[in-house]
């Protein structure tokens, strides 16, 4: 019996690597704002976020390359987001943006791959495709901020929201993805509103494409079973 308490940590992390995932994403996109009101947690977020990154990493590299390229796309983004808080970074936030954008794309890319190779559904083939939904959404936040950086004035933002504040825009991207439409942040430019109209479009999509996906390998346990 092996003991070493190295080999269960990580045994433990591969067994839950998607509840992981699930678990801080809510941390950050929930916790956030609601005790920002209160004090200052902007630490704590670089925290949660930084560990988004890094289990993200080797949330389903089963290959030697993808750690690697997760880590080229995850590394500017770590290093600019914690020089953040001791210099002003200025225009580089553009690059962090674009990269923790397509650090996002990447994983929801692997994750989606992991999610249609399973032949059985488990807690953690619905808790990666949970993950994957949260992810997509972050991605399309990391967008929104960089093309309100690039074209200014892309968003109309009424004088209670913050203009690129994070929790502005994953607020309208979450909004936009769900097709709630409240209308207090709205897409002005011709490129922010081709890319909410994409993102409901893929959103809505993805749901179904999901269930469906979750049917159709419920029926084939089903049919095993009675075989």
């Amino acid at each position: 019996m092996d003991n070493n308490p190295l080999k269960k940590k990580i045994g433990f992390y591969q067994e839950n690597r998607f509840l992981i995932m699930l678990l801080m994403l809510f941390g950050l996109m929930l916790f956030h704002p609601l005790l920002s009101y209160i004090i200052n947690i902007s630490f704590l977020v670089n925290i949660i976020t930084s560990f988004i990154f890094l289990s993200g990493i080797f949330a389903v590299s089963t290959k030697k390359y993808q750690p690697i390229i997760a880590s080229l796309l995850a590394l500017p983004v770590l290093v600019l987001m914690w020089a953040s808080f001791f210099v002003d970074i200025g225009e580089l936030e553009l690059v962090k943006n674009l990269f923790a954008m397509l650090f996002m794309l990447h994983m929801v890319f692997l994750f989606l791959r992991h999610f249609f190779r399973q032949d059985k559904i488990t807690r953690e083939v619905i808790f990666g495709a949970l993950a994957v939904y949260l992810l997509w959404g972050l991605m399309w936040t990391y967008g929104y901020s960089l093309l309100d950086h690039l074209l200014p004035g892309s968003f109309n933002y009424p004088d209670t929201f913050v203009r690129l504040e994070f929790d502005s825009l994953n607020y309208f991207s979450f909004v936009t993805m769900t097709t709630l439409g409240y209308g207090d942040i709205s897409p002005v430019s011709a490129p922010a509103r081709a890319m909410a109209m994409t993102q409901a479009i893929t959103g809505q999509l993805y749901l179904a494409v999901l269930v469906a996906q979750l049917v159709g390998i419920n029926i084939a346990q089903r049919l095993e079973k009675k075989d």
